[in-house]
C-alpha cells in the first residue's frame, strides 16, 4: 500500500481548487484597480506550492517504501533509516528568524545613512512586528518540514 501525503481526492481538489479561486480573485481585484489583489495571487501560488510539496513527499515516501520492500530482511531494513529531526529543523529555522530580526534592528539603527530614513524605520518597524509571531510559527513549520523530509529519505 502506497503512503500518500497528497491524497488525490482531498488535497488535489481542495488545495488546487482553492488556489484557482485565490488566483482568479486576485487577478480580478488587480484588474478592477484594487492594489491588494496581489495578496490573493500570492495566496493561490502558496497553496499550489503546498500541493507540490505534498506530492514530492508522497514520491519520496513511496520510493522509501519500495526500497524497504526490496531488502532481503525488510523488517530490519526500516530500523536503520533516519527518523525524527523536528528539533533540529526547529532550531535552525528559529536561528534564521532571530538573524532576520537582528538584521531588521540593524537596518533600523542605520536608517540615517539611507535615503528617507523615516520610511525605512517605519518599514523596519512593520517587518519587526510581523516577525514576532514568526518566532513560534516558522520554527514549528520548519521542524515539521525537516522531520517529514528526514522520515521520507532513503539514506
Amino acid at each position: 500500500m502506497a503512503t500518500s501525503y497528497a491524497h488525490v481526492g482531498c488535497a488535489s481538489v481542495l488545495l488546487g481548487g482553492a488556489g484557482v479561486v485565490f488566483l482568479g480573485g486576485g487577478f480580478e481585484a488587480i484588474r478592477n484597480g484594487y492594489p491588494m489583489g496581489w495578496l490573493g495571487v500570492l495566496g493561490g501560488l502558496a497553496l499550489w506550492l503546498l500541493l507540490v510539496f505534498l506530492y514530492w513527499l508522497t514520491f519520496r515516501a513511496n520510493r522509501r517504501r519500495a526500497w524497504i520492500e526490496r531488502q532481503p530482511y525488510s523488517h530490519f531494513a526500516e530500523q536503520s533509516l533516519k527518523r525524527g529531526g523536528f528539533w533540529r529543523g526547529y532550531l535552525w529555522t528559529w536561528g534564521t528568524v532571530i538573524a532576520s530580526h537582528a538584521l531588521v534592528f540593524f537596518v533600523s539603527g542605520f536608517a540615517e545613512l539611507l535615503p528617507d530614513p523615516d520610511q525605512v524605520r517605519g518599514l523596519m518597524t512593520l517587518i519587526g512586528l510581523a516577525l514576532v509571531p514568526a518566532h513560534l510559527l516558522l520554527p514549528v513549520l520548519g521542524g515539521a518540514v525537516y522531520s517529514l523530509m528526514r522520515s521520507t529519505s532513503v539514506h
